[in-house]
C-alpha cells in the first residue's frame, strides 16, 4: 500500500510478473471496487452490450430474443448477484438493453438512415459506386434504387427498407431545380405539389419532370406543363392557384440543390433526431393498444404474443372469420351488449368496452377474456394446419371460459375467490 509506480514497476520486472490495480477479476468478478458505485458494474454492462451485438437481432425470431436473454444474460447477471448486490439504476440500464434487444427498437432504423443520408453526399467514394453499380439509381436521382431482390442478403436492403421513413423527414432547397423533382419531392409548402394538386397531377403527362424544366432559369417562368387532355374548369382554377403560390419563387442557376433535413437547427441528419421523429411519427398506421396488454392480469410471455400478433395483419383470423364472429358474439352476449365487428383487432382493444363492468374485477376480467379468445383461436389455427385437427365452436368457447377464469384466479384482484366461482359465474364475481 502507498507504494510509488516506479518501485511497483521495479518489483514486477524483478518478479517478472504484471502490476495492477484495484477492483481486479477473480474469477470475472472485480474485486477490491465500490459496488454501490455505478462504474464498478460498467464490464457486466459492456459484457452484455457486446453480447446482444454479436447475435444480429434482425435475423432472429421473436421467441429466439427471447430465449437468448433467458437463457445467457439473466444468467450472466445472476453470476454477479451471486457476491454483490445491484444498484437499482444499474438494474434499470441492463433491463433497457434486454429491452431494446427483444423489442428491436427504432434506434436500428435511426442508425440505418444514416447511410441513406450519406449515399448522395459521398458520391466520390467507393461503396457509393458499388452500391450505383449494382442497384442502379432511384428516379428521384439522388438515392439509389430502394428496389432489392428478395434473396439478396446483404445490408443495403435492410438500409433500403428504411427508406420510406427516411424520406417522409427530409426535404429540399432549390437552388438551380435540376435535381429537384416539380412534383413528387418536398420542396415547396408542407406537402409535395402532387398531394397539393392532385387533380393536376393525374392528369400531367410528365411526373418525374425537374423544377428546371417547368419553369426555366429565368423570370417570368414560361410553365412548360404538359397535359394528357384538356383541363377541366376545376383544373384550371387549381393550376391557376398553384401559378400564383410560385410567383415568390426564385432560382439561382449557379447554385446545386440541396436536401436539408429539418430535424435539425443545423439542416444535417443526426441519428437522436431521426430516433427521436420515429418515436413520435411511427410509420404504422395505428399505435398498439400498450395499457390494454400491458396492464392486463396475465403471463408475460401470453401479454407478448399479444403484442406480436397486434404488429402482425391478423384481423381475418382474430375478428373477421366465420369461426371467431361467433366467440366474439358469445362473449358479448355474455355481457349483455350488442357487438359489431371492428375494423382491426387493435381497435377491439382501444375501446372501452367496459363488458364487466368499470370495477378493477370487472376490467381485468374483460381484459383477460379477449386476450383468451385470441389465444385460444391461434392454438385452434395452428391446430388445424399443423395437426389436422378441427374442434367445435363449443369447446373452444369452454377452453375460453376455463383460460380466462384460470388468470383471473392467479390474480390480485381476484385473490381469495375460488377458481370454480370464477369460472360459473363471470357477471357475479364482477359486480361489487
Amino acid at each position: 500500500m502507498k507504494v510509488m509506480h516506479p518501485h511497483i514497476s521495479r518489483l514486477a520486472k524483478t518478479l517478472e510478473c504484471k502490476a495492477s490495480g484495484w477492483p481486479i477479476l477473480y474469477p470475472g468478478l472485480p474485486l477490491g471496487g465500490n459496488p454501490r458505485a455505478g462504474g464498478f458494474w460498467d464490464p457486466v454492462i459492456e459484457r452484455i452490450s457486446r453480447r446482444l451485438d454479436g447475435w444480429q437481432k434482425a435475423y432472429l425470431s421473436f421467441g429466439g430474443r427471447i430465449t437468448l436473454i433467458q437463457s445467457c444474460l439473466t444468467h450472466m447477471r445472476c453470476y454477479f448477484l451471486s457476491l454483490f448486490k445491484l444498484p437499482a439504476s444499474v438494474a434499470a440500464k441492463i433491463e433497457r438493453l434486454q429491452r431494446d434487444f427483444l423489442w428491436s427498437g427504432i434506434g436500428n432504423l435511426a442508425l440505418l438512415g444514416k447511410w441513406l443520408w450519406r449515399y448522395p453526399r459521398k458520391g466520390s467514394a467507393l461503396w457509393h459506386q458499388v452500391i450505383l453499380s449494382i442497384y442502379g439509381s432511384h428516379s428521384n436521382g439522388w438515392d439509389a434504387n430502394t428496389i432489392v431482390r428478395w434473396s439478396h442478403r446483404c445490408p443495403w436492403k435492410a438500409i433500403t427498407q428504411v427508406f420510406q421513413e427516411f424520406s417522409s423527414f427530409t426535404r429540399f432547397v432549390v437552388g438551380n431545380g435540376e435535381r429537384i423533382r416539380f412534383w413528387e419531392d418536398l420542396w415547396w409548402g408542407d406537402q409535395p405539389l402532387e398531394s397539393q394538386y392532385p387533380s393536376l397531377f393525374r392528369v400531367v403527362l410528365d411526373k418525374n419532370i425537374p423544377i428546371s424544366s417547368v419553369l426555366g432559369p429565368t423570370r417570368p417562368f414560361y410553365w412548360n406543363l404538359n397535359f394528357r387532355r384538356n383541363l377541366l374548369d376545376s383544373e384550371i382554377e387549381d393550376l391557376e392557384g398553384l401559378m400564383r403560390s410560385l410567383d415568390g419563387l426564385h432560382l439561382s442557376p449557379s447554385v446545386p440543390d440541396a436536401r436539408l433535413w429539418p430535424l435539425s437547427s443545423s439542416g444535417l441528419f443526426s441519428v437522436k433526431s431521426f430516433f427521436l421523429a420515429l418515436s413520435q411519427f411511427s410509420g404504422s398506421p395505428q399505435v398498439f393498444p400498450s395499457k390494454f396488454v400491458w396492464n392486463s392480469q396475465i403471463a408475460f410471455k401470453v401479454q407478448s404474443f399479444i403484442w406480436f400478433s397486434g404488429t402482425q395483419e391478423a384481423d381475418h383470423i382474430f375478428l373477421h372469420c366465420s369461426l371467431t364472429i361467433g366467440l366474439w358474439h358469445r362473449l358479448f352476449q355474455l355481457a349483455k351488449m350488442d357487438w359489431v365487428p371492428s375494423r382491426s383487432i387493435l381497435d377491439m382493444m382501444y375501446i372501452k368496452f367496459n363488458g364487466f363492468g368499470s370495477s378493477k374485477r370487472g376490467i381485468a376480467l374483460w381484459q383477460a377474456a379477449n386476450i383468451a379468445l385470441i389465444r385460444i383461436v391461434w392454438r385452434e389455427r395452428n391446430a388445424r394446419i399443423f395437426e389436422d385437427k378441427a374442434r367445435n365452436s363449443e369447446f373452444l368457447w369452454d377452453s375460453i371460459v376455463f383460460l380466462t377464469s384460470l388468470w383471473a384466479y392467479c390474480s390480485k384482484v381476484f385473490k381469495g375467490t375460488p377458481l370454480n366461482v370464477i369460472q360459473l359465474d363471470w357477471i357475479a364475481v364482477c359486480t361489487p
